[in-house]
């Protein structure tokens, strides 16, 4: 049986989904300047990075040899706190809710997945 790779199944999960709006938002940062949209990308960056850390536990824990199953948690609370940190150093960049704004699709991502697997 192939299986697909997978970055490939985590792209079409959510990449095709939070590139689009990572690259709108910095492009809206590079023509206007707006820390929303910095803030956003950063977010969005994130955000990326929480799916990729949670759908790659997800899938350990599908392995059956698996013995130990994983959220991932600490890894995903240090990326917040990492991109928060930016925030810190750079108020007049970044803007905090749009930070937040593009750390929430991770979590809005997330239960949309949930919900499209308790439909099937």
């Amino acid at each position: 049986m192939f299986k697909v790779p997978f970055f490939r199944r985590f792209s079409h999960h959510f990449l095709k989904f939070l590139l689009p709006l990572l690259f709108i938002s910095l492009l809206i940062h590079l023509f206007t300047g707006s820390s929303f949209a910095a803030g956003f990308a950063l977010g969005t960056s994130a955000s990326i990075l929480l799916l990729l850390n949670w759908y790659y536990n997800l899938e350990k824990a599908y392995d059956p040899g698996e013995e130990k199953i994983r959220t991932g948690t600490i890894a995903r609370l240090v990326i917040v706190i990492v991109t928060c940190l930016f925030w810190v150093r750079f108020p007049e960049i970044f803007s905090i809710f749009g930070i937040a704004l593009g750390l929430l699709l991770s979590y809005i991502m997330i239960l949309f997945r949930a919900i499209k697997e308790l439909t099937k």
